[in-house]
């Protein structure tokens, strides 16, 4: 029986190994967020953008982080962000193109991971499949820590597959410090510290067999771990400072008792943040089977980290869309090892024997399943981009909500005589270059819900600060405004939004 032209086609693509595959996706993924991705017409793309950003701003502008800015997360994010502000100025879109930067790295990593691995077909199928997954277009454009943190742990898993296949010590370096960066800029990534160090010993062992002493196989995993902490180390001191690490645990540890975010984790737990994702994490068991079978041990990280990281974010509180992502990944590239196998199988799919064997039906169930996804998440996915491209990311493109150019221009109006803005949306003073009280930087919910900060906190603020504009609009707090009846006069209102002025500030 012959075999169809068309086969021959899809052999020889088959066979190429595209060495610059994980330049070309990114670079791709890349060229279609930044033309297509309309991320320029969102004033907000999450309500934390604004408090990220205002550390920023903040720390641009000499105020420095812990000691004066308050933040209960790690200080890289923040660094880079004020330095983009120092570069570019108080512009959201140029924080928001460096995250997709960070994006794309995280595409070229797992796509190069996905390659060297397995193959062209599945580096092809990781790319479309994290292109897919839910959120992460919207989070790549959006001025987060909780990608980039992820986007460093993926470069740190590159590197440490490097060593594995080629023993340089300078991959075991270029690991710690990938990791050490993802929890410098989010600490929900901690966990993959022992499983790195887990992996390093258990191939060190396996390579130089049961009988050598422990000696002969410990060397690799204590090089690594010794790097990653001394980095650690240097990170907390130099950057943190002793004084101030509690910041980063207290305010976390505190939410996970309150009664709002446990009826939060009630009504809205992970399963339902992981319910559009559930075909590509079942395409991902079928991943982590050719694992198995394949004996391929690098991935093996993949399998750990998909794993642990559902039973940690499983007794988070509270837990947030933006925190699925942790799982998603990993399970998509665990995902396009599947497809890829079945992928692979294309130009075989019409011999005689092919289905003779069970690893090739699971290979054409995991194609199959890879339709599957392809044809739910493609519809869902391709409609948010728009349909020309955009070559600029200057007004008067940015067809913001009405409610929002009202505040803006009201805030402008006085942003000469304005020295600082009291508010619990600070999206709108970042945008008119205007910054807030250090400690009134991010006014959180976990802040409020757990009493670090409350309404009497902000009132002293205001008091010693006292700024010429407040702006309200998350949360009601009417002791606040109670208390600025006296030297604030009510400017502009509309919905749930007050804009307060000082009384001895002319105009309105």
């Amino acid at each position: 029986m012959h075999a169809p032209p068309w086969t021959k086609a899809v052999t020889g693509l088959a066979g190429l190994r595209w060495r610059h595959l994980h330049l070309v996706l990114p670079a791709a993924f890349f060229a279609l967020m930044f033309l297509y991705y309309p991320f320029r017409e969102a004033f907000e793309m999450d309500l934390d953008e604004g408090g990220t950003v205002m550390k920023a701003l903040l720390v641009a502008r000499g105020y420095p982080l812990y000691s004066q800015v308050w933040s209960d997360q790690p200080p890289l994010s923040t660094y880079l962000l004020a330095a983009c502000i120092r570069i570019f100025g108080p512009d959201v879109d140029a924080g928001r193109i460096l995250v997709l930067s960070l994006s794309t790295a995280l595409m070229a990593a797992a796509v190069h991971f996905l390659r060297l691995q397995w193959g062209g077909w599945h580096a092809v199928a990781g790319a479309v499949l994290i292109f897919l997954l839910p959120y992460y277009n919207a989070l790549s454009v959006s001025i987060m820590i909780g990608l980039p943190a992820i986007a460093f742990a993926v470069l740190a898993l590159l590197a440490l597959s490097f060593w594995h296949q080629r023993r340089g010590r300078v991959w075991l370096f270029l690991s710690a410090l990938g990791l050490c960066l993802s929890i410098a800029t989010k600490l929900f990534t901690g966990f993959l510290a022992p499983l790195f160090v887990l992996g390093i010993l258990l191939d060190e062992k396996r390579r130089v067999g049961k009988s050598a002493g422990w000696r002969a196989w410990i060397g690799p995993a204590l090089t690594w771990s010794v790097v990653f902490l001394a980095l650690m180390l240097i990170a907390a001191v130099v950057f943190v400072r002793p004084s101030n690490l509690m910041e980063l645990f207290t305010t976390h540890l505190a939410a996970r008792q309150t009664e709002e975010f446990i009826v939060h984790n009630q009504q809205m737990p992970l399963s339902f943040y992981l319910s559009d994702a559930w075909p590509i994490l079942i395409l991902g068991g079928v991943g982590g089977l050719f694992v198995l079978l394949e004996r391929r041990w690098i991935s093996l990280y993949l399998i750990a980290w998909a794993g642990l990281g559902t039973l940690l974010l499983t007794q988070q509180i509270p837990v947030f869309y933006h925190h699925q992502l942790l799982i998603t990944v990993p399970a998509a590239m665990l995902a396009a090892i599947a497809a890829g196998e079945g992928l692979s199988l294309l130009p075989r799919l019409l011999h005689p024997d092919v289905f003779t064997k069970w690893r090739n039906l699971l290979a054409a169930l995991a194609l199959i399943g890879f339709a599957i996804v392809v044809l739910v998440r493609l519809p869902l996915t391709l409609p948010v981009l728009r349909p020309q491209p955009v070559f600029v990311s200057k007004e008067p493109l940015s067809p913001w909500p009405q409610q929002a150019q009202l505040f803006l221009a009201k805030m402008a109006n006085h942003a000469s005589e304005t020295h600082w803005v009291v508010t619990d949306l600070p999206m709108y003073a970042f945008r008119v270059d205007l910054i807030s009280p250090p400690y009134l930087s991010f006014i959180t919910a976990k802040r409020l819900s757990t009493g670090e900060l409350t309404e009497d906190k902000i009132i002293a603020v205001i008091q010693e600060y006292r700024p010429e504009q407040v702006l309200i609009g998350r949360r009601e707090f009417p002791k606040v405004k109670q208390f600025l009846e006296d030297d604030y006069r009510l400017i502009y209102e509309r919905g749930k939004r007050f804009l307060y002025l000082r009384k001895d500030i002319k105009g309105q």
